[in-house]
C-alpha cells in the first residue's frame, strides 16, 4: 500500500519513511505544497500524510485540492495544538490530524486506524435496532445514512455522522472522549479530548439552534458528551 508523506523537514521525513516501510508501507516523499499535488496525481496513494506548514502552498490548500479530487484519507501534522488550525482542516476534508511532537508509533497506529475506518463497509442497523433515530427536531436515518432537522437535510462528514449515532443510539448516557475516540476512530486510550472537541463543535454549528447553548449534543463537565433522552427544543445554557 503506497503512502504519500509530506513535510519540509527532511530529517523527519526520512526517519518516518523508514518506520513506515518496516510495516510494510510503500512511501513516496514530498518537501513542500507543490511537490505534494504532483506526487499525488501521479502515484494515486492510498492515504496521505501531510504537514500544514510548508513553504509555497501550504497543506491546507493541498488538503482542499485532494479533497476536491478524491476521497483519499488525509493525516495531517500540525506543530501546533492550535484549534483553529485543526478545524480548518477537518473542515477542509482531512480524517485525522497528529500534533508535533509525536512519536512514531503513534503515527502509525493513526494511519492505520483510518486505513481501516477507509476499508469498512457501512453497514445498517442489526434488525433488533431501530432504522431511524430522533432527538427532538433531529431525524437520523440509517438506512439512507442521512440527517435531517426540522425536515431539511443536514450534510454530515462520515465522521461527523458516526459521532452522531453513536451518541443517538446511547441517549441519556453521558459518553466519555476515549469511548467516542475508541468507537469513531478505533483508537484505544486517553490523550485525543481534543478531537472529539473539534468534532463536537463543528455538529454543533449544523445540528443547533444556538451552537453556543446547545440543546441536542450537552457537555457534561469532566464527563464528556450526552444526548438527553427526552430534548424540548428551547435553548439550553452550557454551564
Amino acid at each position: 500500500m503506497r503512502l504519500l508523506l509530506v513535510d519540509d523537514d527532511r530529517d523527519l521525513v526520512e526517519v518516518l519513511t523508514y518506520v513506515l516501510q518496516r510495516e510494510g508501507f510503500s512511501v513516496v516523499a514530498a518537501f513542500d505544497g507543490e511537490g505534494a499535488w504532483r506526487q499525488f496525481q501521479s502515484e494515486q496513494p492510498s492515504l496521505v500524510i501531510l504537514d500544514i506548514n510548508m513553504p509555497g502552498i501550504d497543506g491546507l490548500e493541498v488538503c482542499r485540492r485532494i479533497r476536491e479530487a478524491s476521497t483519499v484519507p488525509v493525516v495531517m501534522l500540525t506543530a501546533r495544538a492550535d484549534e483553529v488550525d485543526i478545524i480548518r482542516a477537518l473542515g477542509l476534508g482531512a480524517d485525522d490530524y497528529v500534533t508535533k511532537p509525536f512519536s512514531p508509533r503513534q503515527l502509525v497506529a493513526r494511519v492505520k486506524a483510518v486505513l481501516r475506518r477507509a476499508a469498512a463497509v457501512p453497514v445498517s442497523a442489526p434488525p433488533s435496532e431501530p432504522e431511524e433515530l430522533r432527538s427532538g427536531v433531529l431525524h437520523l436515518d440509517l438506512r439512507t445514512r442521512t440527517m435531517t432537522r426540522r425536515g431539511e437535510i443536514i450534510h454530515l462528514t462520515p465522521l461527523e455522522y458516526k459521532i452522531m449515532v453513536f451518541l443517538l443510539r446511547n441517549q441519556g448516557r453521558v459518553l466519555g472522549s476515549a469511548a467516542i475516540v475508541e468507537h469513531v476512530w478505533g483508537y484505544v486510550g486517553s490523550g485525543n479530548e481534543d478531537l472529539v472537541k473539534v468534532h463536537v463543535h463543528r455538529l454543533r454549528q449544523k445540528i443547533e439552534d444556538d451552537p453556543q447553548s446547545p440543546m441536542h449534543v450537552r457537555t457534561v463537565p469532566g464527563a464528556g458528551y450526552i444526548i438527553p433522552e427526552r430534548v424540548i427544543d428551547e435553548p439550553h445554557v452550557e454551564s
